[in-house]
């Protein structure tokens, strides 16, 4: 008898074995500034699954789950498979998470993840190159990059998806007005602009960017018939480019070539009034480097706008326009200083420093004798101050309430009897009574079972039944959920 009794208990948990699992399926390499994917697939009942929110010091983005309920031989179980993505930017390792399934602690598998490094694609089809203006630049320097994908025009590209890259050690950004697309020999030719400012001195690297080609599978089998056919996909890299770039004289972030004025409205005014001061500066150069200009006087209260700031690209580089405007209101003459502005110009290779003129504001004091009328304080009766307001009498104030409160019990009793009228007149579904007399959530699970897919939050009800002990309360949402679907059973 103890034999036989050994021989179950160790069938039993060779079958929880079975329907209990936790996989991790991933690739064991990550291309760098490339999204890493790893899913898994949990089979078993009773699911629950660990808070993933973090790997290394990655963070883990949850890209959906599937689920899916089956019964084998009278015993249910469940399949989730749930994916999630990270940036990684160095080798990591997937730890072991801990899953639990029917009651019971299962450990997933843990996981190295190595960099992969990638090189050009080379094609005759395909052709996606990177070019620089320069690649011996300053610290704040612009740099144009030039990116253009080429493809044979007799290709059938469905779709092709292009990440923004990212371009690491540098500030960029994207110039809306240079997106050109050509004939070039048989080819099209797609070129997107991007302007780069390095931010560190040194050796600089910007790696291969990509692009997904979606196209119509040339081998498939179903011949002319190309809207059958799976399409494929193939993706094309570039190469990578290096950069030499140079540090900024001390005590400088600006580069380029640069214009700073200032001028006031007037330069004599009354004590109380005030004064606009614009500050303006033009050029080529850094202009998003620029630091935000403030004004400090003493014996004066100093209003100050956000500065505008206006760029654009052209063939003298990246231009732009700072201007800023100060309302100052001083209490006695002052004298406002100048602005100051130092920069490395490249072509003279020294640091130009340019100001503006300061400004003499002579405040004109108003008379003090200049006689003030007293305003004398009306005495004022408590008969005057009082407001004299019309009321309704008690009994006028009774009518009312009483009125009121009849009509709304009228309102509210025919409300009720139209709902019950309803529900008389409504019968239920002979699914929904099946429901309502199911004892046990096994019943009402084989009953449910033949409506999984019909409806998504029906889907999660029936898991949610499945999970919980007291089934009671959801079981009152499936019956009102059916009744909405109205599903016919």
């Amino acid at each position: 008898m103890k034999t036989v009794v050994k021989s179950l208990i160790i069938i039993f948990i060779l079958a929880l074995d079975l329907f209990s699992s936790v996989k991790l399926n991933s690739s064991n390499t990550f291309v760098k500034g490339e999204p890493f994917i790893f899913e898994f697939e949990i089979a078993g009942s009773s699911i629950k699954f660990p808070k993933i929110e973090k790997i290394d010091s990655y963070v883990v983005q949850s890209l959906g789950t599937s689920r899916s309920l089956q019964i084998i031989n009278g015993n249910y179980s469940e399949k989730i498979s749930q994916k999630f993505q990270i940036l990684p930017q160095e080798d990591f390792t997937i730890p072991s998470f801990t899953f639990e399934i029917n009651g019971t602690k299962v450990q997933s598998p843990s996981r190295k993840i190595t960099q992969r490094k990638v090189n050009k694609t080379v094609s005759n089809n395909f052709d996606l190159e990177l070019k620089a203006s320069k690649q011996k630049a300053y610290v704040g320097e612009d740099i144009l990059l030039k990116l253009a994908f080429k493809y044979k025009k007799s290709l059938q590209i469905t779709n092709l998806g292009f990440e923004p890259p990212h371009f690491e050690n540098f500030w960029y950004k994207k110039i809306e007005n240079k997106n050109r697309r050509y004939e070039d020999n048989g080819s099209i030719v797609q070129e997107l602009e991007y302007l780069l400012f390095p931010q560190k001195e040194g050796k600089l690297k910007i790696n291969p960017v990509s692009i997904i080609v979606q196209l119509v599978n040339q081998n498939s089998n179903y011949g002319n018939f190309s809207f059958l056919s799976v399409p494929s996909e193939k993706r094309v890299y570039s190469n990578s480019l290096d950069f030499d770039i140079k540090p900024l004289p001390k005590n400088t972030n600006l580069i380029g070539d640069f214009d700073i004025n200032a001028s006031i409205d007037k330069d004599e005014i009354k004590e109380g009034e005030s004064v606009s001061l614009k500050l303006n500066i033009k050029g080529t150069g850094n202009f998003d480097d620029l630091e935000d200009y403030k004004l400090n006087i003493q014996n004066a209260t100093i209003y100050d706008n956000k500065p505008q700031i206006k760029t654009s690209y052209s063939k003298n580089g990246y231009e732009g326009s700072y201007e800023k405007t100060f309302s100052i209101v001083p209490s006695s003459s002052i004298t406002i200083p100048s602005f100051k502005l130092k920069y490395f110009d490249k072509k003279q290779n020294k640091i130009i420093e340019k100001t503006t003129k300061e400004f003499k504001l002579k405040v004109n004091s108003l008379k003090k004798d200049k006689v003030t009328p007293k305003l004398e304080k009306a005495i004022q009766s408590k008969e005057t101050t009082k407001v004299i307001e019309k009321s309704t009498t008690i009994k006028e104030k009774l009518l009312y309430f009483s009125l009121g409160s009849l009509f709304t019990i009228l309102i509210f009793g025919l409300y009720n009897y139209v709902k019950i009228y309803k529900q008389k007149t409504k019968e239920d579904k002979p699914l929904i009574k099946r429901i309502k007399s199911a004892k046990t959530k096994e019943e009402i699970l084989k009953l449910l079972l033949p409506y999984l897919k019909y409806d998504s939050k029906l889907d999660e009800l029936i898991f949610k039944c499945e999970k919980t002990e007291d089934f009671k309360e959801t079981k009152k949402d499936i019956i009102s959920l059916v009744k909405q679907l109205d599903i016919k059973g």
